[in-house]
């Protein structure tokens, strides 16, 4: 007596993965902009990643400079920059 191919039995596909979380937002969206690079280095050879890197490090490095030269502050902590200890004096 013959099987029907139709009737044996399927293997159980396993639920897809869910997708992993990005990556916070870190509220300065040149921050996040830089950061979500990070997501290309997946689909990139080993030896394309040092470009990436080199690009998140240059998108950082560039919105930091903007903060040290007052252009814009992101800390939600108005008041507090440029303030210090006056009883502390360089070199002491």
């Amino acid at each position: 007596m013959e099987r029907d191919s139709d009737s044996a039995p399927r293997p159980q596909q396993a639920a897809p993965e869910p997708a992993a979380p990005g990556p916070p937002e870190s509220g300065d969206g040149r921050v996040d902009q830089a950061l979500a690079r990070l997501a290309d280095l997946d689909g990139l050879p080993i030896d394309e990643h040092p470009a990436v890197f080199e690009a998140v490090h240059g998108g950082l490095t560039a919105a930091l400079g903007t903060l040290d030269s007052g252009a814009q502050d992101i800390s939600g902590t108005p008041g507090t920059r440029g303030t210090s200890d006056p009883s502390i004096t360089p070199g002491s």
